[in-house]
């Protein structure tokens, strides 16, 4: 067993006392920390192993890979905080840009209408100035017209 340094995937820690973390095995128990103690490369090594020894669950972890399997989750946690964060952010951001093209259509429904508008008094004022013309033509006609009365008569 105390070579075997595999099988680390399943293991989850559930507090820390005194320095050293707490894992649980893959029976969900806490797996008691160890000490190599048959001669070796290995003597003296720390590790965690399954509390039913020897009918294990095959849980196993060196205690010195505990640390980086906690810095590397500690970094997925990091991750899953910013992608959170973004995402939190990211809906927002839509939400706002939901509400700036509902802006947009209103301004643009005003704007048609204004549109409309300018385009029916452009209309009434050329009918304006259509009837003034016809008016001063019509003007000048009888003025005309009573010149050349007055000069004949």
């Amino acid at each position: 067993m105390a070579s075997n340094s595999n099988a680390s995937s399943g293991s989850v820690s559930r507090s820390r006392t005194s320095g050293t973390p707490q894992m649980v095995c893959y029976h969900n128990e806490l797996a008691p920390l160890r000490v190599v103690r048959h001669p070796g490369p290995n003597m003296g090594k720390r590790f965690y192993g399954c509390p039913h020894w020897p009918r294990t669950c095959g849980f196993f972890q060196w205690l010195d890979e505990c640390n980086d399997i906690r810095d590397l989750q500690y970094q997925l946690l990091e991750k899953e905080c910013i992608i959170s964060e973004l995402q939190h952010e990211n809906d927002i951001l839509k939400a706002e840009v939901g509400n700036l093209k509902k802006k947009l259509s209103q301004k643009q429904d005003v704007v048609d209408e204004l549109s409309i508008e300018c385009t029916e008094r452009s209309l009434l004022m050329d009918e304006m100035f259509a009837k003034r013309r016809i008016t001063y033509v019509l003007l000048f006609s009888w003025v005309f017209f009573a010149v050349c009365f007055w000069l004949k008569a």
